[in-house]
């Protein structure tokens, strides 16, 4: 009984251990803080989930989060959205990174590149960084750094004015970010510049567009609160019906195997009820689930065997009386040895008159034995 109570403790505790895990995991992943900013599976303020669940309720939308690379995929036709990135790649970036991206807009898709929001040295004269001169990264943009304003917060915006009038775009935009986009005249097309310097760029690659944006922080959860900027987000949205969430740049892949498979064809489900199943398979072997009566037998026997004999003795007792016994199996005898008792008139007789005197069938019995065995002795 003590195992017993140890056994089922020990399956309580085990129970609740997981169920606490299980609520741990779940507000972790409610809050989205185990994923990089700019992740739109993340729910505080560095996080894009509010614009995906935007889009996600507009009519029309196409939506999807993408977790593979896109070495062997060929998406058309499609707005991908690539958030939170730090500027240095575009110093870092291989040549084969960029012919990737553009081979992505020449498929006629529009890729949005924003970077991380990046705060400047305290002055230009302090660093020297408005005269600092940086070799020219992917597509021959260099990333600068605007230095802060003496007397100015960090967190100060800067005021983008549009430079290509042909956009039907406000006339100003806020960037929360001192990043400037440098690059040469040919080519790219500055939508929007700060203090002179390009803060958006967009350039045409076949049927699609390579959009370059200085501030990610546009497609955040805390600027879709405080400073939403629709114009602008609808513009770098642009055309297409189908808007990529990517997240494989940010280190969030789909990994393959078994876990990947179920997943993808919502087999969670089935996989609870296996495992409550195997939870009552293990409880019903260390604790049964019926009581055991065996303990509660009377009397000093300790088993009980079943055999042919004892279930004929049940059947006897249950169906013939006693006291007509002998007189059953003398008819039953009569039957099976007809010819025998035919050939010996002396010994029917015999047979009869015990079977018929006799009140008590052992007593009937033991003198019907003793007969039989006086005859075999004639």
């Amino acid at each position: 009984m003590r195992s017993k109570l140890l056994i089922s403790a020990l399956l309580l505790l085990l129970l609740v251990s997981a169920l606490a895990i299980y609520q741990l995991f779940v507000l972790r992943f409610e809050n989205g803080d185990l994923f990089p900013p700019g992740s739109s599976l993340r729910s505080d303020p560095l996080g894009s989930m509010a614009l995906y669940l935007a889009l996600e309720r507009t009519a029309g939308i196409n939506l999807r989060r993408n977790y593979r690379p896109f070495d062997h995929q060929q998406p058309t036709g499609s707005t991908i959205l690539l958030l939170g990135i730090d500027h240095q790649r575009l110093l870092t970036a291989s040549k084969q990174d960029s012919a990737q991206l553009e081979q992505l807009a020449g498929r006629g898709n529009r890729v949005v590149i924003a970077f991380t929001p990046a705060n400047g040295p305290a002055t230009a004269a302090a660093t020297g960084a408005g005269d600092q001169k940086k070799s020219p990264g992917a597509w021959g943009v260099t990333p600068e750094l605007l230095p802060d304003e003496p007397g100015s917060s960090p967190r100060t915006p800067l005021r983008g004015t549009l430079v290509d009038t042909t956009t039907a775009l406000p006339q100003e935009a806020l960037f929360h970010s001192r990043l400037t986009l440098q690059s040469p005249l040919t080519g790219w097309q500055v939508i929007y510049a700060a203090q002179d310097r390009p803060v958006l760029l967009e350039r045409r690659f076949g049927t699609g567009s390579l959009v370059l944006v200085a501030d990610s922080s546009i497609f955040s959860n805390q600027r879709m609160k405080e400073d939403r900027q629709p114009a602008l987000l609808a513009w770098l949205m642009g055309a297409n019906r189908t808007v990529i969430f990517d997240e494989s740049h940010l280190g969030v892949t789909e990994q393959g195997g078994i876990m990947a498979l179920i997943r993808r064809f919502g087999l969670l489900p089935l996989l609870a009820v296996l495992l409550l199943l195997a939870g009552l398979y293990l409880w019903r072997a260390s604790i049964p689930l019926a009581p055991d009566n065996s303990a509660q037998s009377a009397g000093p026997t300790m088993g009980v065997t079943h055999d042919s004999f004892s279930g004929l003795v049940n059947l006897l007792r249950r169906n013939i009386p006693s006291d007509q016994l002998l007189a059953v199996c003398y008819q039953e005898w009569q039957r099976s040895f007809a010819r025998e008792i035919k050939d010996d008139p002396v010994f029917r007789k015999e047979l009869h008159d015990a079977v018929s005197r006799s009140a008590d069938p052992i007593s009937g019995y033991q003198r019907v034995a003793r007969l039989q065995a006086e005859r075999k002795i004639r």
